[in-house]
């Protein structure tokens, strides 16, 4: 039988994740681990050490996961916990940018999930398939899948995961700007910024500040976009997300061109390079930036 204390620890190791501590939840969640195999409960410490490998993920530890989620999953008759090792192996395959093998254990995660009543997971996996549609600019899928995410947590009758709720709500939110409504998917956005920062979660809410930056450019309300646009630009480096970076050195630069400061233009640019020496980008190629309206091609999670 479980003790007290595993739910316990599990409950803390998940505020600590709201909260944004992702050290403190690894921390948390391991604990929890050590508990139920202490118990002799070793499907409470299978979930527990998904959930710790899905953290470690989050702080860009994917490649050392995955082993861990392989085992996990192989080592299960559990269908909540296969399901869970799966999903967390999509989370994994695409930090480190394999979409393909990602869209393979995000299928099989799905295909588990159908018995499991886990409104909260069945969220996450429609959440995580979406996002790898937008990936793929599958904006149509996304929708759907944005929608399905939103149905699951809803189902609860009480928004209790609020920082999941505000994270695919963002989503949608950011769909719906790719797909020339504007206005609605800035609302959604809004509306997730709000909840995320009561939550102080500002481990989700850069990506988020990243879509009103570019919401706020589309609908031409330029210093919006700017106030956005920099603080995600701060969040980003402090969590260390060098494509979130990237996206916003390309907006500020954007914004910065629209006003007529090609100046602050091509010192972000200046900026965005040090993400590619590969590519050697040149003054002249960064002319041709501050040139070109490249704001209708650009997807923010391609």
């Amino acid at each position: 039988m479980i003790e007290p204390e595993f739910h316990l620890l599990l409950a803390k190791a998940q505020d600590a994740f709201a909260r944004g501590d992702l050290a403190g939840a690894t921390r948390l969640f391991d604990q929890a681990e050590s508990q139920a195999r202490r118990d002799g409960e070793g499907d409470w410490a299978d979930r527990a050490a998904c959930n710790s490998c899905y953290v470690e993920i989050q702080r860009g530890h994917a490649n050392e996961q995955i082993p861990r989620l392989r085992r996990l999953f192989l080592g299960t008759l559990n269908q909540r916990n296969r399901c869970t090792a799966a999903y967390n192996l999509a989370e994994a395959f695409r930090d480190i940018e394999d979409f393909a093998i990602a869209m393979e254990w995000a299928d099989r995660a799905s295909e588990l999930s159908h018995d499991i009543d886990d409104p909260s997971l069945i969220a996450g996996i429609h959440n995580q398939r979406a996002s790898l549609a937008l990936r793929f600019s599958r904006f149509g899928d996304a929708e759907i899948g944005f929608n399905l995410a939103l149905d699951a947590i809803n189902s609860l009758g009480e928004i209790v995961h609020t920082a999941q709720r505000a994270t695919v709500l963002g989503n949608l939110g950011y769909t719906l700007m790719c797909t020339d409504r504007i206005k609605e998917g800035l609302k959604l956005c809004e509306e997730a910024r709000l909840t995320l920062e009561e939550l102080s979660a500002d481990n989700f809410l850069y990506e988020n500040l990243q879509d009103l930056c570019y919401g706020y450019i589309l609908d031409e309300e330029l210093e919006r976009a700017q106030v956005n646009g920099e603080r995600a630009l701060r969040l980003a480096k402090q969590y260390d997300d060098h494509q979130v970076v990237k996206n916003c050195l390309f907006l500020l630069a954007e914004i910065a061109v629209h006003r007529g400061n090609v100046f602050g233009g091509r010192r972000y640019l200046q900026e965005l390079t040090e993400h590619y020496p590969e590519i050697g980008l040149n003054d002249e190629i960064i002319d041709v930036f501050l040139t070109s309206d490249l704001m209708a091609v650009v997807n923010l999670r391609g």
